[in-house]
Parts: C-alpha cells; structure tokens; sequence
C-alpha cells in the first residue's frame, strides 16, 4: 500500500522566505569623524589649501654702539589636494523590482551610506601608519604602559595641547583591558566595574582611546594613533549626495551616491627660532597587532 511522502506530497509543501534579509555586519566607523574638520576654512571654489608656515625670530644680544642686523625667515609651506571622489551607483530595472518581495531602492541607500563612509574610514586610517620618527610599540604585540607614557612625552616633548585622541585595534584593545593602571578603580574612579562589564577604558595619559577594527595593517599587523588637536583633518567639498534618474528605455532607475573630500596629517612647525623646517610633532605610531 503506498505511502503519502514528501516526495510525493513535493507539490504541497512550502517554502518560505525571510522577511528580513541576512545583512553583512557593519564595522564601528570611527576614524573619519575624529579627524578635525576645516571643510570652512576651504568654502566655495578650489582643489589645493595652503598652510604657510610661521616659525620664531631669534632673540639677539645687542652690543652698544652696532646696529642690531634686521632678520628675515624665507617661510615655506604645506599644501593639501582634496582630490578624492567616490560613488556607489546601481541601475535597478523595473522587472526585478516589481518581482522581489524586498526594497532594493531602500537597500541601496542604506548600502551607499556605509560603504562611502567605510571608504572614508580607511582613507584615513592610511594616515595613521606615517609617522616613522615618533612610533611605540611593535608590531604583532600588545601595547604596553610604557608604550603610552612614551606617547604622552613626545605630544609633551613639542607643547601639543591636551586632551589627546587615540585609535587602536580590538586586539590592541583587549591588551590595554589587562593594565592595571587603565582599568583599576584606583587610577579610573570607576567603581561600577565597566572595565570588566563593558570592556570601557577611561583616559589613558590625557588621551581619549577609541577602537575601530580599520585600523591600517594586515593581521597580525596594525597601526593606531595617538594625537593632539589639529594633527589629523579632513576637507569635506561634497557630503554624501544621492541622485536618481529614470530611464524609460531601460525601464530601469539609476541611483548614485558620491562624495568628494580629502584626509589629512599635517607637520607642525618646528619651534626652534629661524628654522624653516616642519615635522610631525603632535602625533605618534601605535604599532601593535590585530
């Protein structure tokens, strides 16, 4: 006697889709937006900001009786090209959005606002790898209490103003989690346990840490930062904008998101009286790991 089977019964049975989509994970964008932002001071027209340098005049001894020799610095200058443009574009036609069940015209702009704020991102965490004069730690190692006390005194060795900001990995995150001095109740005043609840570090040596897993480097490698004031910034010429149009042709919408903007690590003038020279003073390499 034949069984009702799932063969048999195939033409029955359903299947079901999600309602929701499995969406790729986002990571933490931090990097860009503690960059300081001097879109201002570059307003309206132009590709190229020029920052003149100003350095001290020397303090002389004058002998009585000699003229004093008038002194002149032939100044130089750091000039900075907001050249990059990215978009994201999709051309979506008619017959594949009248058939799927999901909102590809909405999924696409929530896909355009991450992956053009995750390409800022890394533009720049590329800067954060630069600095080859001042650098702590090494590679492919935890960061130590050392490491940042190091820091400090090289933003301190050139008067970069506190309070400073700081970037690292997860990795290097879950290294400074076991320093006693970032975590204990003694150093933070924290007696709520968010170190171990939250996995939160207070200031560390007058900076605000952050983590972000875009920090520059291939695992095991990576390079965070830790600066003072205007050290790193962007110039923003076009925010994020979406356009779309219809083609009757095609049947289809074409919608773009693009923006232009530049990131940026300046090098502070050097203080000693009658030097032309820059460097990159108030910032300093983590090297460490991911």
């Amino acid at each position: 006697m034949p069984n009702v089977t799932n063969t048999t019964a195939d033409k029955y049975i359903d299947e079901v889709w999600s309602n929701e989509l499995n969406l790729a994970i986002e990571f933490d964008l931090i990097i860009f937006n503690l960059f300081s932002d001097w879109t201002k001071r570059m307003a309206g027209s132009g590709d190229i900001f020029h920052l003149p340098a100003r350095h001290h005049l020397t303090a002389n001894t004058k002998s009585a009786g000699s003229d004093a020799t008038p002194e002149a610095i032939t100044e130089t200058e750091q000039t900075f090209t907001v050249s990059t443009h990215q978009i994201v574009a999709q051309e979506i036609e008619d017959f594949a959005e009248v058939m799927v069940k999901y909102d590809l015209r909405a999924g696409f702009t929530e896909e355009a606002s991450y992956a053009l704020s995750r390409a800022m991102d890394v533009s720049a965490a590329a800067l954060l790898d630069d600095n080859t004069t001042q650098t702590v730690g090494t590679l492919t190692a935890e960061l130590t209490d050392d490491n940042f006390i190091r820091s400090w005194q090289y933003l301190q060795d050139s008067a970069g103003k506190a309070p400073y900001k700081g970037v690292v990995s997860p990795a290097a995150w879950g290294g400074m989690l076991k320093v006693e001095k970032f975590i204990q109740q003694l150093y933070t005043g924290d007696t709520g346990g968010k170190a171990v609840h939250e996995a939160q570090i207070g200031k560390v040596y007058q900076a605000t840490m952050y983590v972000s897993q875009l920090t520059v480097g291939t695992a095991p490698n990576s390079s965070g930062h830790m600066w003072a004031g205007d050290h790193f910034f962007k110039i923003v010429k076009k925010a994020p904008k979406q356009d779309a149009w219809y083609s009757p042709l095609a049947k289809a919408w074409i919608v773009a998101t693009d923006t232009i903007y530049g990131v940026f690590e300046r090098q502070e003038a050097d203080e000693a009286a009658a030097v032309t020279t820059v460097a990159r003073l108030h910032g300093v390499r983590l090297q460490t790991l991911k």
